[in-house]
């Protein structure tokens, strides 16, 4: 498994497997879903919030994490969500830890200060992943989402990377 930085070949991969948890499952709370041009903009997007991919030779994309904005207004801007999903074969192979592993620090030297990653509950594999690195819940919404005829509480997490003043975010180096 080798985990990078999404490339225009991988996004057929990615959305593949945002789709299906579309589709069937609730990590995810979309109900329509994305489209190839959706996916060419989080790539665009990719410099400021990384996109990357854990891929194979056998099986192509296994997984993918990325990060987004967490909030519009000026003061959060030191502030990401982080997500992780992962295709069903290939879950339980720390294919999101090893994602993680590249991500985490590489928005920690971009100048983010808070990760911040909502959780469908339940979901326990995904808890043990975001507290393994160190997350800690921060609260629960209960019954916010509605997806496949029923009410989905989420659970937020929340990981600080330092302290004192900010400093300007930076885009990742390529």
């Amino acid at each position: 498994m080798i985990v990078r930085r999404a490339e225009p070949h991988d996004l057929h991969g990615i959305l593949a497997i945002v789709n299906r948890e579309i589709r069937e499952g609730v990590a995810h709370f979309g109900t329509s879903e994305h489209t190839l041009g959706e996916m060419k903009g989080w790539l665009a997007q990719a410099r400021r919030m990384p996109l990357l991919v854990a891929v194979d030779g056998a099986q192509g994309v296994l997984g993918y994490a990325k990060a987004g904005r967490y909030r519009d207004r000026q003061a959060y801007d030191w502030a990401v969500e982080v997500g992780v999903y992962v295709c069903p074969g290939a879950q339980g192979r720390g294919v999101g830890r090893a994602l993680y592993d590249l991500l985490f620090p590489m928005l920690e030297a971009q100048g983010y200060r808070v990760l911040i990653a909502g959780i469908a509950l339940p979901n326990p594999a995904s808890v043990r992943l975001h507290e393994a690195f160190g997350m800690r819940h921060v609260g629960t919404f209960p019954g916010v989402g509605f997806k496949h005829g029923r009410w989905i509480d989420v659970g937020f997490w929340s990981l600080a990377m330092g302290d004192g003043p900010p400093s300007p975010v930076v885009d990742a180096a390529p």
